[in-house]
């Protein structure tokens, strides 16, 4: 029984290390270190894009949805990848209670989660990202969506969006 105890707290006090979004370490390969191994089953969650295609410079919507109302979002990090490489940038409103800009390569490439209470957890997050200028290229938006501390997707990604110039 203490053998039990020991490991919840363990997973409760990993877990609430990165209540306010994820590590600059999470940056390349997007896994959370948090101290479980992401799931192995498909995500219940799915990454859409407003549009197929962007003109550089301009913004599309990128929005987060859980296939059933229970499949919450409680923390989240995405980038639209070119590659490997985070490129582009994000804009939150200020008034967003479940996500916030973080830096990976550049400021505001990449949004993570922040610290909220679980009643701002959403089944579905808009955001909304700027193309870089001057790039002729395919990216994808590539998200880590987390459940809660122990349950996480890790490489949920959209269809590909055309960026032209």
């Amino acid at each position: 029984m203490f053998k039990y105890l020991c490991v919840a707290l363990a997973l409760a006090l990993g877990a609430e290390a990165y209540s306010s979004g994820a590590p600059e370490s999470a940056c390349k390969d997007m896994i959370p270190r948090h101290p479980v191994d992401a799931q192995k089953s498909p995500a219940p969650y799915v990454v859409t894009t407003s549009s197929k295609v962007v003109k550089a410079g301009e913004q599309i919507q990128v929005t987060v949805t859980g296939k059933l109302p229970s499949d919450t979002v409680r923390g989240l990090m995405m980038q639209a990848r070119a590659g490997d490489k985070p490129v582009g940038t994000f804009t939150i409103d200020s008034t967003n209670k479940l996500v916030r800009l973080m830096k990976c390569d550049n400021n505001g490439d990449t949004v993570t989660h922040k610290k909220h209470d679980a009643t701002d957890d959403k089944q579905s997050v808009t955001l909304t990202w700027t193309a870089p200028k001057n790039f002729n290229e395919i990216v994808k938006f590539r998200a880590t969506i987390a459940l809660n501390g122990a349950v996480f997707w890790v490489g949920v990604e959209s269809a590909p969006v055309k960026i032209t110039p």
